[in-house]
């Protein structure tokens, strides 16, 4: 009897064969270590594995289903020696319908989730050839199939570019609104009070409450209610600076520069009294540098740098007279 799956199987049978094996109640310690070193020989195992168990519990109402489909896989499989026990029939139907219904491509789709952790960045090609680059703090879920491309942010701040195609529409869910690409590429910055949408290139449309379409060069925010709000003081170039590893402000508070600094950092940033944050702060600082970041911002404002412990700072009045 055969105990692990033949490297003559598709990668795809492997991973059915893989899946059925590990939630067999018979399932051996033997066979559990040797389903791990299947995973780590290749990434497209760990894909194909994570696309077969997507697949297994989308297909969970279909499993005791009769159907002509199912039935003819089961007679074909009656005559197959693999151990697939009490799991034969679902089996059968996974390979009946194909992992090609379930790929980003196909008609059912499984959605995947991405995430950049903080302090770092992410770039993901996707199926269609678009492509979304994460910045620090960031996740989105990923949904292609047969008719649409569905993009959800669930946080952070996302710049995508994509491969047009008005038959298949690009769409990203982000907070209260919808941005829809009309051949372009984008920001989309989720922050706790409104999300921005920034456009390099090409067009989006944009809806909340209301519908706006953004050429290249414009961008706006919309609360968490879905009212379009006006932006000032910020451009594309500044909005996007993070992909060259950079932060620019332009006669920023400097509490809100503090909060942009602070997503790239592990250590907490606080300041000595409300009053200060309302000072202004204008220049260019690259994300990984929080020691020259902090010592810059020292320098043009009447602040002084306290380290109060490992992971904490607190920016203080510099000038005895300063309130």
């Amino acid at each position: 009897m055969k105990t692990i799956p033949s490297s003559h199987d598709s990668v795809q049978a492997q991973a059915i064969d893989w899946l059925l094996r590990i939630r067999s109640e018979n399932c051996t310690e033997a066979e559990r270590s040797a389903f791990r070193l299947w995973l780590e020989e290749s990434p497209g195992h760990r894909q194909a594995y994570e696309t077969a168990q997507a697949q297994w519990e989308w297909m969970e109402p279909f499993k005791t289903m009769a159907f002509p489909a199912r039935d003819a896989a089961l007679r074909y499989r009656g005559k197959s020696s693999r151990r697939w026990v009490k799991y034969s029939a679902a089996a059968s139907l996974l390979l009946a319908l194909g992992l090609s219904a379930f790929m980003p491509n196909g008609w059912v789709g499984i959605p995947h989730s991405y995430i950049a952790e903080k302090g770092g960045r992410h770039i993901v090609t996707l199926a269609d050839g678009s492509s979304v680059e994460l910045n620090t703090d960031s996740e989105v879920r990923v949904h292609f199939n047969h008719w649409r491309r569905n993009v959800e942010m669930i946080k952070g701040e996302a710049f995508f570019t994509v491969t047009h195609n008005a038959e298949r529409p690009f769409e990203v869910r982000a907070g209260s609104g919808l941005i829809r690409d009309i051949g372009t590429a984008f920001e989309v910055y989720i922050k706790p009070e409104q999300v921005l949408v920034a456009v390099q290139e090409g067009i989006v449309e944009v809806q909340a409450l209301k519908k706006r379409e953004l050429t290249a060069g414009q961008q706006l925010a919309f609360s968490n209610s879905g009212e379009f709000q006006a932006l000032q003081g910020q451009d594309v170039a500044g909005l996007t600076a993070w992909r060259q590893g950079n932060l620019v402000f332009r006669d920023r508070r400097l509490d809100d520069v503090l909060a942009e600094v602070g997503r790239y950092h592990d250590t907490r940033i606080r300041l000595q009294n409300e009053s200060l944050g309302k000072l202004r702060v204008s220049g260019t600082f690259h994300t990984a540098e929080l020691g020259d970041t902090l010592n810059a911002i020292a320098t043009i404002l009447p602040v002084s740098i306290d380290h109060v412990g490992e992971h904490e700072i607190v920016l203080k009045s510099a000038a005895s007279g300063y309130r």
